[in-house]
This record gives structure tokens, sequence and C-alpha cells, in this order.
């Protein structure tokens, strides 16, 4: 066994100190939750939540360490992708 005097120590790496959070175009189940609740609302209830939802997720990307600009991108792939969820649950009862 090697002397302790010898042992290197343990070199951070800065991609190890970076916290990527999970893209929010890829939650699937917040997706699918947000676009049934927002199919469930009208009017200004529909808006106030849409509004909640989305400055929750930015604040969360922050505090992940997301910058401003990070957080807004995400944030709109994120309202994309309820859109289309919304499409295409309607789309399905159409068929």
């Amino acid at each position: 066994m090697p002397p302790l005097a010898s042992v290197q120590p343990r070199r951070r790496s800065i991609a190890t100190d970076t916290v990527v959070p999970f893209p929010a175009e890829r939650r699937t189940a917040q997706i699918r939750h947000c676009a049934g609740e927002l199919d469930g609302l009208q009017g200004e209830d529909a808006r106030l939540y849409w509004i909640r939802v989305c400055r929750e997720l930015a604040e969360e990307l922050r505090k992940l360490g997301s910058s401003e600009n990070q957080a807004r991108t995400a944030v709109l792939a994120f309202q994309d992708e309820v859109q289309q969820e919304l499409f295409r649950m309607h789309h399905a009862e159409d068929v």
C-alpha cells in the first residue's frame, strides 16, 4: 500500500460542479399534468394557472443555476410541449 504522502488529492472539475437540470420540455408527467389542468380551466383561471406554472418552473431553473436566458428558453420549450399535448388531447377526441 503506498504511503499516504504519495496519494494525490482529487481535483475538482468544473463540469462536475455545474448542475444541469433535466430539460423542461422532456418532463412528460408535468407536461401532461399541466395540459390536463389547463383543459379544465377557462379564461382568467387558465391564464393565472399558466402564469404560476411558468414562473415556478423559471424559478426552479434559476435556483439550479440556469441563467435568465437559459430559464426563459427552457420555459418557452415547456410551453410549446404543453400546447402540443393539448392539441394531441383534443385531436384524439376527434378520431
